[in-house]
């Protein structure tokens, strides 16, 4: 057991100076692992005035036209590691059962959920962004970004093989001469060979980074912090140097330009980081203004969802609605 204690220091220690990749910026890194398989988000949507820099609760700035909208997200993942996912959509801030519009349901939903098109993008990049902040899940914007011509990789996508079969290679040796004390005297130490040449390609490999550099993160300032720029082609991504939080995202179309910035990070029950509010400009330069009201991780049954939709399908019997939404949710 001291053994893989120390394999383990020895990995952190060979990866603690580098530069984070992309997709480990995006695992928002700052909040605990999560241990729940739901989780439900509460956010209003209200447009603002283009000119506006910061979050504001003053509704002179809404139309005479309703342009504030409020909604719940479920995610959920039971035995057949499927993601559920569902939306409802309420005309005020009461949530209440006579105030539901309308519901969304995904019972499997996959990146071709969301079609890899300028048109949907604002849609995959601003529900990645909310997988980023509630799942610690760097990988499901990468894979959007990617569909979208975006040229980011995934981690597995950029491994060092010849470090990873280094440190395979070392755990059998341990795993071995623990099972066999005798074989220590015949075995040798993968990271620790006789042959000079040996020894310092070892040394050397073990000074590099579990992943190959693709040159997409640098430390640059942002205003007059240091942050974590990431510059992928038409995409560009800014993270709080320390916490790692994300600061903004910019991505350009022939549509026109997405802008998110997220403010304001808070501790949502006590434990896990999130923006109180998200900036949205989308291609048409509206500004939108995303309050993230309640996050919360839980538990529960197949059953539970099953009883949440039928409620929800009693409740909206005889309902229609037709209100336009913003182009980026569901």
């Amino acid at each position: 057991m001291i053994k893989f204690l120390i394999l383990g220091f020895l990995i952190s220690i060979s990866t603690f100076a580098y530069v984070p990749t992309v997709e480990s910026l995006f695992r928002h890194g700052s909040n605990p692992d999560l241990t729940t398989n739901a989780a439900m988000l509460t956010f209003a949507v209200r447009k603002a005035d283009a000119h506006e820099e910061r979050p504001s609760s003053d509704t002179s700035l809404l139309k005479e036209t309703k342009n504030e909208d409020f909604y719940r997200l479920y995610f959920s993942k039971y035995k057949d590691d499927a993601l559920k996912i569902s939306q409802t959509r309420y005309e005020d801030k009461s949530f209440s059962e006579t105030s539901l519009m309308e519901k969304k349901y995904y019972p499997n939903f996959t990146q071709n959920s969301i079609r890899a098109n300028a048109e949907e993008s604002e849609k995959a990049i601003f529900h990645g962004v909310l997988r980023s902040i509630i799942f610690n899940e760097g990988s499901y914007i990468l894979e959007s970004l990617k569909r979208l011509g975006v040229p980011v990789k995934l981690n597995r996508e950029i491994l060092n093989k010849a470090k990873v079969e280094l440190l395979a290679s070392y755990k059998q040796y341990l795993i071995t001469i623990n099972k066999d004390k005798d074989a220590r005297k015949t075995l040798e130490n993968p990271l620790s060979p006789k042959a000079a040449d040996q020894r310092d390609y070892v040394n050397n490999l073990m000074k590099e980074s579990m992943y190959v550099d693709q040159d997409n993160v640098k430390i640059a300032k942002d205003d007059s912090d240091l942050g974590w720029m990431v510059n992928a082609g038409d995409f560009e991504a800014v993270f709080n140097y320390q916490t790692r939080d994300l600061v903004r995202i910019k991505y350009k179309t022939e549509l026109g330009e997405l802008e998110i910035q997220c403010k304001d990070y808070f501790l949502s029950n006590g434990q896990h980081r999130l923006p109180k509010y998200i900036i949205l400009k989308d291609y048409k330069g509206e500004v939108f203004q995303i309050e993230l009201m309640n996050l919360r991780h839980f538990n529960e049954r197949e059953t539970d969802l099953v009883k949440r939709l039928a409620k929800w399908d009693e409740i909206l019997k005889g309902k229609t609605s037709d209100a336009p939404k913003p182009s980026f949710v569901f």
